[in-house]
């Protein structure tokens, strides 16, 4: 009856620890405004302009996007949009680079790394730059398209990141009829269309 009860409390104390650790991990990452202050970090010059272009294409494809600009700006603040008649969407407010995986780049060489304009800092490789937003109602924070919270806006360089926040799909968001809540509680995120 003794070892029944240990094997039981030893298979409840291992189950536990495995869904402890089914959480969102986190992973390095790296933050900047713009791409002067990518290199003030030692960032070549060619991969952070690579990396901000990225952010760019992306920041058009996936930025929340709005009816008009009044809408825009409920959500992000006076002048924080951009755009014309019936598409607005937020002005991207900086970008993220995340670490590129070892296990898919590790038979790269530096040659081909740099080719491919991946930022290089503290001995990681970084790639795949994803526009940052700061909204109206967190001025103070960086935000996703998703609008999951990144980081303080005064964080600057390299920073841990969710992985959830960093790797997802680049999705073309639909334009939005009514206020989202860009910024606010988890139940206002998603009606702003993504």
């Amino acid at each position: 009856m003794k070892r029944s009860r240990f094997i039981k409390l030893t298979l409840m104390l291992g189950a536990s620890t495995q869904l402890a650790g089914c959480g969102d991990s986190e992973e390095q990452s790296l933050i900047f405004n713009n791409i002067e202050d990518c290199t003030s970090f030692g960032v070549d010059v060619e991969a952070c302009t690579a990396q901000y272009q990225q952010a760019l294409e992306n920041h058009v494809q996936e930025a929340p996007k709005y009816a008009n600009q009044q809408l825009c700006e409920s959500d992000f603040g006076f002048d924080q949009c951009e755009g014309s008649g019936s598409i607005w969407r937020p002005i991207m407010a900086g970008f993220l680079i995340a670490a590129v995986a070892e296990a898919v780049d590790e038979g790269l060489d530096y040659a081909k790394k740099k080719k491919r304009k991946q930022a290089y800092m503290g001995g990681t490789y970084f790639g795949g730059g994803r526009p940052l937003y700061r909204s109206r109602d967190d001025y103070f924070s960086f935000r996703n398209s998703k609008n999951d919270y990144i980081s303080s806006v005064s964080n600057r360089g390299s920073v841990m990141v969710k992985k959830s926040a960093t790797s997802y799909p680049v999705t073309t968001s639909r334009t939005t009829t009514s206020r989202g809540g860009f910024g606010r509680s988890a139940s206002s995120r998603s009606s702003w269309g993504g």
